[in-house]
C-alpha cells in the first residue's frame, strides 16, 4: 500500500494530475450543516396573546403579557444564546446561557398553560438545543458563520493541496493497519492536536475576513474528523472481537 501512495505522491507533482478524492468527499459530506439563510432586520411581530408589539424577553417572551411566543426558526443562533456573532466563544459561558434558556422554556413549566404555549415550549427547547450544539462544535460553528455570510462550502477538493490529500491517505492507511487500541489512541491524540491547531487558524481567518481561508480550513477539518470517525469504528470492532 505504501508503494501505491508513493506512486500517487510522485504523480501528484505532474501538472495535470488530480488525486482520486471523490469517495473521500462523499464520506465527509455527512458533516455538512443544513443551509442557513441570513435575514434582514424585521419589524416587531404582534404578540399572539395581547396583540402588542413589544420587545421580547430572551427573544421568546412577550414583555407585556409574559406569554411564550411562537418559535422564530430564522433567529441567529448567536443572538438566541446572547453571544456576539464571532467565531471565538467561551464554552463555559455558552453552556451557562444554554441552561438558562432551557430552564425558561422547559415543558414542565408549561404543563398548565395553553396548548399553544405547550407547543411553543417544545419548539423553543428543540431550537435552543440545535443552536447550542452548532455553536459548541468548532466545525459546525465555522460553517454556520460562513453560511450567515452567504457563502457555501466547496463541493470538490479545490480548497486543498495535493500534499494534504496524500497525507490523509497515509493516515487512513495507518488506521487500517493499527492492530490494538494503544495504536489507535495514539493516532487519535495526533488528530485532536491537529484539530485544535485548525481551530486556531479558523479564528485568525475569521478575524481577517478571509473566507477562502475559512473554507479551506473547514474542509481540512472534515477530512480529519472523517479519519477520527474511522478510528472510533475500529476501536469498537476491536472491543467486539
Amino acid at each position: 500500500m505504501r508503494s501505491v501512495i508513493q506512486v500517487f505522491r510522485t504523480a501528484g507533482r505532474s501538472r495535470n494530475y488530480v488525486p482520486p478524492s471523490r469517495n473521500v468527499l462523499e464520506h465527509v459530506n455527512r458533516f455538512r450543516l443544513p443551509q442557513v439563510q441570513s435575514f434582514a432586520t424585521k419589524s416587531l411581530p404582534a404578540c399572539w396573546n395581547c396583540q402588542k408589539k413589544s420587545e421580547l424577553k430572551n427573544n421568546m417572551i412577550c414583555s407585556d403579557c409574559g406569554h411564550l411566543q411562537d418559535v422564530d426558526a430564522t433567529i441567529n443562533y448567536f443572538d438566541l444564546l446572547s453571544f456576539p456573532t464571532k467565531f471565538p466563544v467561551e464554552p463555559q459561558k455558552l453552556t451557562k446561557s444554554f441552561r438558562q434558556l432551557q430552564t425558561l422554556v422547559h415543558p414542565d413549566k408549561f404543563s398548565n398553560k395553553t396548548s399553544r404555549e405547550q407547543t411553543n415550549s417544545a419548539d423553543w427547547s428543540s431550537l435552543i438545543n440545535k443552536a447550542y450544539k452548532t455553536l459548541a462544535t468548532p466545525i459546525d460553528r465555522g460553517q454556520y458563520l460562513l453560511q450567515l455570510e452567504g457563502e457555501e462550502m466547496p463541493q470538490d477538493n479545490s480548497a486543498l493541496n495535493k500534499e494534504f490529500l496524500m497525507t490523509m491517505m497515509e493516515k487512513n492507511e495507518e488506521v487500517e493497519e493499527a492492530e490494538d487500541r494503544e495504536a489507535l489512541e495514539a493516532l487519535n491524540a495526533e488528530l485532536i492536536k491537529e484539530l485544535e491547531e485548525l481551530t486556531q487558524k479558523l479564528t485568525s481567518f475569521f478575524e481577517a475576513k478571509d473566507l477562502q481561508g475559512v473554507k479551506g480550513t473547514l474542509v481540512e477539518m472534515k477530512y480529519l474528523l472523517s479519519i477520527q470517525s474511522s478510528i472510533k469504528q475500529k476501536q469498537q470492532s476491536l472491543l467486539g472481537s
